[in-house]
């Protein structure tokens, strides 16, 4: 699995910071979430628009959601 570089100091990401958290800013973003199979084993990790709760495991495809 890839690390991520991004991370704040308390272990939190934000895929796309808004700034403030005003509905004006845009799509608000939470992840990585991890997905599971059928079995219990973890087989992705996913972001999420809380929005239209689209959810991918490509950030760049929620850039411009909603």
């Amino acid at each position: 699995m890839a690390a991520v570089e991004d991370a704040t100091t308390d272990g939190s990401l934000d895929a796309f910071p808004t700034g403030d958290d005003d509905e004006n800013d845009g799509p608000r973003i939470t992840g990585p979430h991890v997905g599971q199979d059928t079995y219990g084993n973890v087989d992705r990790r996913y972001w999420q628009c809380e929005h239209c709760r689209t959810e991918t495991t490509n950030t760049r495809t929620l850039k411009h959601c909603c």
